[in-house]
């Protein structure tokens, strides 16, 4: 319930919420099915450092730092302005900034990255558009080593 005075100053909002029961078993499959993920609307703008743990889909604007250790989907909608660490990101918007991943980059149909990339798997969609650097994390892939090898070709003079 809320509860509101006449527009003073001092005017408390006051709120109760309930939830309803939740069983064990109900819990366990909800949690198998979707473990520690949240949704950020279009509506939504942030400005800062945004940290979390599991997956993240984003679809708002921001500003900032985005640290994590889970999945972070960038949406259609979505723009973004950051220096962005994570293990896997999915980008389907707009990025202005560097991306460090240690499992995976993966830019989807339309999708702007301009910024430079880290990651051990770079994904890259026919219509996306990337326009940075790309560099392997160290110890995921290594350019082969080139080592010319000279063959003297013996000429056979037969005169």
């Amino acid at each position: 319930m809320f509860t509101r005075t006449n527009g003073r100053k001092s005017d408390s909002l006051d709120a109760t919420f309930s939830y309803p029961e939740a069983s064990k078993s109900d819990t366990a499959r909800i949690e198998s099915i979707s473990p520690r993920s949240a949704l950020i609307t279009d509506q939504v703008e942030i400005k800062g450092t945004l940290a979390f743990d599991g997956s993240l889909e984003f679809n708002g604007t921001f500003e900032g730092e985005i640290i994590s250790q889970g999945t972070l989907s960038i949406g259609a909608e979505a723009v973004i302005k950051a220096e962005i660490h994570a293990a896997k990101v999915i980008l389907k918007g707009k990025v202005q900034g560097n991306i460090t991943a240690t499992e995976s980059i993966e830019l989807c149909d339309q999708a702007e990255l301009f910024g430079d990339v880290r990651t051990a798997k770079f994904i890259v969609a026919e219509t996306a558009t990337f326009r940075g650097r790309s560099d392997p994390i160290e110890g995921k892939a290594a350019a082969p080593e080139f080592s010319p090898v000279f063959r003297r070709l013996s000429t056979k003079s037969g005169k």
